[in-house]
């Protein structure tokens, strides 16, 4: 039997962070993680950290030894890749080694006091009088108990320990297979350098990825080593990512990529939504993509969980200080994440992800050739009034522009209501768990009609 305060499982970047900030309190955290301490990290991502987060949360960023280089901002692409919209960030943003960022929060977590059990498969949840009180696991030659106050799920997308909670107390498990993305991606390196080192770039192109993009990130200053991957909408019968991104590189940009050399490969899956309606109860909260903490959009996930460790540990700290574990108690960390500029934005976001996998390559094509969206407009859509604001104006101006494009109008129109209506929604989620099932009736109705609305665009090849 182990006993601390705080038992997370999982070391990933929401683990990890979450752990850091809790040690950094002089509270007693030890950490479950299934791999060797020294694979700690090495994990198949997109490796991309937009430098704002690092303003919002106090977690230590990437070192010298952990980035790869830094950007400056993103292009969107429609089919041709000779067109694009940048989006400027004032912060900039990292790619990192993700397995060596991995390693240096690790090294942080344990220069706090924090603890790291490596090679230990948490099992299952322990429960007594309704409380979550320990964790079940199993090391390389021993079964051990973990006793502590508070559980923490930092599984990623398995919630393993999510989907072991008691149903009566509601924690939301389903998602949507829409909500899903299947993924694939490659550490290439290149035969001549990639055009562009100072921006990543994002390739909306259904034949490729379906409901989904292309990404190309650079991964070296010089330009020869390049993060690779695409991800498509999941519950439809598709080709895999990995054939699709083959094609792509024969098909799109072959001067690069038909002769790559592969360094790692791996294929994933990712919940990109909004967050669960609950992620906590009695002596349980989750994080990160357990907890699903992500930007619909881009499907960026490492910021969001850093920010969902900073707002779950000021909550936990408190809990510990009251000897008070109730779900009443850890509500507040999940209120306090719905109601921030990142759990309300990510729920608007959602609603613009459907409407971007509503439509087909003509219609995404002609936004960029168009610049419908201004590069500036775009650089300031983290401020949701401000951007939602101008758009509207611009809607109202660009009826002539938009000649043709009837449905794509009413489409846009239709997505800005309901990201205001989502936006209304979550300012005002339920202080109380009490009240929080007829606040989901009302949150779930409104992105059924939204999906009602906004069918996903399968391309005619693959249906």
């Amino acid at each position: 039997m182990k006993t601390h305060d705080v038992i997370i499982v999982g070391a990933g970047t929401a683990g990890l962070s979450l752990g850091y900030l809790l040690a950094k309190e002089n509270i007693d955290v030890a950490i479950i993680e299934k791999k060797r301490r020294d694979l700690i990290g090495d994990k198949i991502c997109g490796d991309a950290i937009g430098g704002h987060h690092f303003i919002n949360v106090q977690i230590p960023q990437p070192n010298k030894k952990s980035t790869r280089l830094k950007v400056n901002s993103i292009m969107l692409h429609g089919r041709n890749v000779k067109y694009g919209i940048k989006i400027v960030s004032v912060h900039g943003g990292y790619v990192v080694d993700r397995h060596k960022y991995g390693q240096q929060l690790l090294k942080s977590f344990e220069d706090k006091g924090g603890i790291v059990y490596d090679n230990t498969s948490a099992m299952d949840l322990m429960i007594e009088n309704n409380y979550a009180v320990g964790v079940k696991a199993k090391a390389v030659e021993e079964n051990i108990n973990f006793k502590a106050h508070i559980i923490i799920d930092a599984t990623g997308y398995t919630a393993s320990i999510l989907h072991k909670t008691p149903e009566k107390w509601g924690v939301e498990k389903k998602i949507e297979k829409r909500d899903i993305i299947p993924a694939y991606r490659e550490i290439v390196k290149l035969n001549k350098p990639f055009w562009d080192i100072e921006n990543l770039h994002l390739h909306f192109y259904s034949k490729y990825a379906p409901g989904g993009y292309v990404w190309l990130f650079p991964w070296s200053k010089d330009g020869y080593y390049l993060n690779f991957g695409n991800g498509i909408v999941g519950g439809f019968p598709l080709p895999k990512p990995k054939t699709l991104l083959y094609r792509y590189a024969k098909e799109v940009l072959p001067d690069y990529l038909e002769d790559r050399i592969i360094i790692k490969s791996g294929q994933w899956v990712i919940p990109n939504r909004r967050p669960r309606h609950i992620f906590v109860g009695n002596g349980f909260s989750a994080v990160g993509d357990s907890a699903i903490m992500i930007d619909p959009a881009t499907a960026e996930g490492i910021g969001y969980g850093m920010y969902g460790a900073q707002t779950a540990a000021s909550v936990i700290k408190e809990a510990l200080e009251a000897g008070d574990y109730s779900i009443d108690m850890l509500w507040k960390y999940q209120r306090n994440y719905m109601t921030s500029s990142y759990g309300v934005r990510q729920a608007r976001l959602d609603v613009f992800r459907v409407l971007l996998q509503a439509h087909n390559d003509l219609d995404i094509e002609f936004v960029v050739k168009t610049k419908l969206l201004t590069s500036d407009e775009l650089a300031h859509a983290r401020d949701e009034d401000e951007f939602i604001g101008k758009f509207s104006k611009f809607m109202k101006a660009s009826k002539t522009i938009l000649h043709g494009k009837y449905t794509l109008l009413k489409d846009l129109n239709y997505t800005l209501k309901m990201m205001k209506k989502i936006r209304d929604l979550y300012i005002n989620y339920p202080e109380s768990p009490n009240e929080i099932y007829g606040w989901i009736r009302k949150e779930e109705r409104l992105f059924k009609e939204v999906k009602r609305r906004l069918k996903a665009y399968i391309p005619e090849d693959y249906k």
